[in-house]
């Protein structure tokens, strides 16, 4: 995995590389940290409101205290994996406008999954992602989305 740190992917960029990610990828999931909610009835109540329209796209929902680019110490979060179909891929694309606008209140942590190979995790609060060793660098994800 390629590490790239204090570069965001933002507005048509992102919504270019959500493209790219349905053409390489089967699977995204993202996380709700519980340590993080301060009331977790409510939290979950915004977050199943907030994903009601993929919910046919539900695969499973993990309770994990580590995933690709986090690893908690005494808590644990909420993983949601979801198909990555033309809906979610919608969903994506609208309800954020970047890789790190994925933070709280919206799910955090975007990755997204080629079978059991992680393709890209991003570590939203951290500002950093890691992604397939496919691209050789941040230019080359660019110049990879904008070919898409």
């Amino acid at each position: 995995m390629i590490v790239i740190s204090d570069k965001d992917i933002k507005g048509e960029d992102y919504r270019s590389l959500i493209e790219l990610a349905l053409k390489k990828c089967d699977t995204f999931a993202f996380v709700k940290r519980r340590d993080m909610m301060a009331d977790e009835e409510l939290a979950m109540k915004y977050h199943y409101k907030l994903v009601r329209n993929i919910q046919e796209a539900f695969i499973e929902r993990k309770e994990q205290s580590e995933w690709e680019v986090t690893k908690l110490l005494e808590a644990t979060a909420y993983v949601f994996y979801y198909e990555l179909n033309e809906q979610t891929k919608h969903f994506l694309q609208t309800k954020s406008n970047s890789l790190f606008d994925w933070i709280s209140p919206l799910p955090e942590d975007l990755m997204f999954f080629s079978g059991d190979d992680v393709w890209l995790a991003v570590c939203s609060h951290e500002h950093f992602f890691v992604i397939s060793e496919e691209f050789n660098d941040f230019d080359d994800v660019i110049k990879s989305i904008k070919n898409a």
